[in-house]
């Protein structure tokens, strides 16, 4: 088994909120229902809907910053982040890395859900440009309600901030996690995380350290995700589940039905927030959908390979994606049924493409275009609405989910 990851706990403060972001805020919209205030996840300033308050976020490469409000169409300007060269979401705050400045710059988006399993709250506040942090390489972004964990699989370095603090407007450290380089993740499970080092996946307290016995060999990590169940994490012989127990954390085993091949693993996990099952592209082969309710794995054939696959629904179980012909393409797994938009995106820029699932829609930018584009998945893969772009959209995030 490999060396477990050094963690180093910092206590440092950042706070390094941008000058005049306070000025350049965004007020919310007033769409939906009369606001009210109080009630779980609501900060000062916030107004609690009784809907969504969804809406697209999307950069150009210079990292101009805008945002589509999805319930009216409108467009807002929510500010200027410099160049950027990748981007993670939460579902409310974006976070945009820049190479070769090494600088991580956080967005609030202003809106974002609570959900609490029997009963959802929705929020809307004012956008703003949170602050900078010291970053290098890509980045990946996961919140639960208390710890928000950020990692760059090209230094394997993870940082995890306060999630109540970053919701008031301060980037406040609790820990930094340290490993070698690897295709790997760092994901909340509550007020612990889930993390990995090159051979393996640790469990570790809100402030870092490695909960005692908490580790579980998994070889050639390639990313994980949160699921309802817990945080599934790909390995190279199947999966690994982490769940939440009174003690701490327990690992489950979660092996391919069959030997799988490289290139046909199941890597880039996706699913719509808060889904039991998870879904990715399959190589040549199809799509693979991991449901850790059941502990169990489906490999859906398709006639043309996928590049982004999405776990969008429990009632039909649907999986949202985009195959290499450029269209965005629809699976139910238990008949393998496929329906598809006409062509939608450049198939030279397929790896430039964002998709983003809702509990109704899914959402791509057009790479090198000037427009988003919003499928009904639900309806046959028909083509909804197309919002005009005020910038290139390098980046796309849906928030408010």
């Amino acid at each position: 088994m490999s060396r477990p990851p050094r963690f180093a706990l910092s206590a440092l403060t950042c706070v390094l909120l941008l000058a005049g972001c306070g000025s350049d805020a965004v007020e919310p919209s007033s769409a939906g229902a009369a606001p009210t205030t109080g009630g779980h996840g609501y900060v000062e300033g916030a107004a609690e809907l009784t809907e969504p308050q969804l809406q697209l976020a999307y950069l150009d490469d210079a990292g101009s910053v805008r945002a589509v409000d999805l319930l009216t169409e409108e467009s807002a300007e929510l500010g200027d982040v410099g160049g950027v060269a990748a981007v993670a979401t939460d579902g409310r705050f974006l976070f945009a890395a820049s190479e070769p400045d090494g600088e991580l710059t956080v967005v609030d988006t202003g809106t974002w859900t609570v959900d609490h399993g029997d009963h959802v709250h929705y929020y809307r506040a004012p956008a703003r440009v949170v602050g900078t942090l010291d970053w290098s390489g890509g980045v990946r972004a996961a919140s639960s309600e208390t710890l928000t964990a950020l990692f760059s699989p090209d230094t394997g370095a993870g940082l995890v901030l306060d999630r109540t603090a970053l919701g008031d407007g301060e980037l406040t450290e609790v820990a930094r996690v340290d490993a070698e380089p690897h295709d790997g993740a760092l994901v909340p499970l509550g007020n612990r995380l889930v993390a990995t080092t090159a051979g393996s996946v640790v469990a570790l307290d809100a402030d870092g350290e490695q909960l005692p016995g908490a580790e579980t060999e998994c070889a050639e990590p390639r990313g994980g995700h949160a699921t309802r169940v817990g945080v599934v994490v790909s390995c190279a012989d199947g999966a690994v589940l982490a769940t939440g127990t009174e003690d701490g954390v327990a690992f489950e085993r979660i092996p391919y039905p069959e030997p799988v091949a490289d290139e046909d693993r199941a890597a880039a996990f996706a699913n719509r927030a808060g889904r039991p099952s998870v879904a990715a592209p399959a190589g040549q082969r199809g799509v693979w959908v991991l449901d850790s309710r059941a502990r169990t794995w489906q490999l859906v054939p398709t006639d043309t390979p996928w590049v982004h696959a999405v776990a969008a629904d429990d009632a039909e179980d649907r999986v949202v994606g985009v195959d290499t012909a450029g269209r965005v393409v629809v699976l139910t797994p238990e008949d393998g049924a496929i329906v598809a938009t006409e062509q939608l995106l450049p198939v030279d820029r397929l790896d430039e493409v964002d998709l983003q699932v809702d509990a109704d829609r899914a959402y791509v930018n057009v790479p090198g275009g000037d427009r988003l584009v919003e499928v009904d998945y639900a309806d046959g893969a028909r083509l909804a609405r197309s919002f005009p772009t005020e910038v290139a959209p390098a980046h796309l995030a849906e928030t408010g989910l």
